[in-house]
């Protein structure tokens, strides 16, 4: 295969020796963006006023031949069973000092809410941190569809220097974080703009494991990254740009993507990206990708960006037996399965994900609900003002901090719309 400028991974000799601790985990996005209301990725996009309605957006248009006729639309949609969510989420941002909020949701197929408060619009972007485990995931995914890269082969089969436990890593461990690597903390290359993926995951290769490849689930980049630099080294093509490619611009979300580590905001030659905590978006374009997965993998004109199947891998539990060591406190306590990529936050009796969800430091949250039929975007970006429900940095929280962002959402929107969750999240003993 022709690899001919990410060559360098496979041609290093890398040490194995195994660490001796779990240490620490930090899944921040160094160097992220404030968010802004100024397209920075199409420059080309022009923005119309949306219209305003507090009835579902429907649309006459007829389906493409294969496809669907896409809901996501820049209509602004008041829904006034949402009226005591948003003064919540209104009375928290006052508290918090937080300059707006926006919320999507999309229910029995038809946009019910979309809408943003204080300074926010609708073509807010933020940075999404760990929402973007999801968009690197189904990024990954295509390249497995490929049968360039393989979920249960040791990386070592594209890699033939390496030795010892770290050799015996497999894909499906690397997204489903149970890969046992040494702790992104550790490998300051990750956020460095100068540094390359490639030159990077040499680097995080060489710090071995700090634990066997399938016994611990610990949240953290390192996993994902070295993800993401296979997927580029198989391709040849760039992390960033294979995003773009195959997930980005086929769905329209021309405002959605990975920034060059610790650059502060740079969006072109990213040959640095964190596919774990690196991208930015807005509310519309990650809807847009809820809609694709929602579909089974179908964009709206009938493309198929992912098989059906692998959707469903990407839900299903990677880590029954597999304790939860290292994540947000209330992860850890819950015991959460994890997928490819994504959070199994509700499951029912028999293990089968009910709620489906990416989450991010800076509380942006993506999910998707079964049990309700419904898929929703709330967009925040609150990088310490108050209190994010998922933090995997964050302290138990104190009587005097606001809480901005949490699974709470999940339930409150759930609730307005007058459905509900399951009191008990995992029923099935893991």
């Amino acid at each position: 295969m022709h690899r001919p400028v990410l060559s360098g991974l496979a041609l290093l000799t890398l040490a194995t020796t195994a660490c001796s601790d779990d240490g620490g985990v930090n899944t921040a996005a160094t160097g992220a963006p404030a968010a802004t209301t100024t397209t920075v990725i199409a420059a080309s996009t022009s923005v119309t006023a949306p219209q305003v309605t507090d009835a579902p957006v429907t649309t006459d248009q007829p389906a493409p031949a294969g496809g669907y006729t896409s809901v996501i639309v820049a209509d602004i949609v008041d829904n006034p069973d949402l009226d005591p969510f948003e003064r919540t989420i209104t009375t928290r941002l006052d508290k918090a000092g937080l300059p707006g909020a926006s919320l999507l949701v999309v229910q029995h197929g038809v946009l019910v809410e979309q809408e943003a408060w204080g300074d926010y619009d609708l073509d807010t972007i933020v940075p999404i941190a760990s929402a973007s485990k999801w968009l690197s995931a189904a990024t990954i995914m295509t390249v497995v569809e490929e049968g360039l890269l393989s979920l249960d082969e040791p990386i070592s089969s594209y890699i033939p220097q390496l030795r010892g436990q770290v050799g015996t890593i497999t894909l499906r461990q690397l997204l489903s974080f149970t890969s046992g690597l040494t702790d992104d903390g550790r490998v300051p290359c990750i956020t460095d703009p100068t540094s390359t993926m490639q030159d990077c995951a040499a680097k995080l290769l060489a710090g071995g494991v700090v634990h066997p490849p399938g016994t611990k689930f610990r949240y953290g980049s390192e996993h994902l990254y070295l993800a993401g630099a296979l997927a580029e080294y198989v391709t040849g093509v760039p992390f960033a740009q294979l995003f773009r490619e195959r997930i980005a611009v086929p769905l329209g979300m021309d405002h959605t993507a990975f920034l060059q580590s610790g650059s502060g905001g740079q969006y072109e030659d990213v040959t640095n990206p964190n596919p774990a905590g690196g991208a930015v978006s807005t509310l519309g374009d990650y809807g847009r990708f809820l809609e694709m997965i929602v579909h089974g993998g179908l964009a709206p004109d009938g493309t198929r960006l992912l098989q059906e199947a692998s959707v469903a891998e990407m839900q299903a539990d990677q880590t029954v037996g597999v304790p939860v060591t290292s994540a947000a406190a209330f992860r850890v306590n819950e015991q959460t399965p994890y997928g490819l990529g994504e959070w199994l936050d509700w499951t029912d009796e028999a293990g089968a994900a009910i709620v489906i969800s990416s989450d991010g430091k800076f509380g942006f949250r993506p999910w998707i609900d079964r049990q309700n039929d419904l898929y929703g975007v709330y967009l925040i970006y609150d990088n310490g003002q108050g209190y994010v429900d998922g933090d995997p940095d964050a302290g138990a929280n104190t009587d005097d901090e606001v809480v901005t962002s949490g699974n709470w959402v999940f339930v409150d929107v759930a609730e307005a719309l007058g459905g509900s969750l399951p009191e008990v999240k995992h029923p099935n003993p893991r």
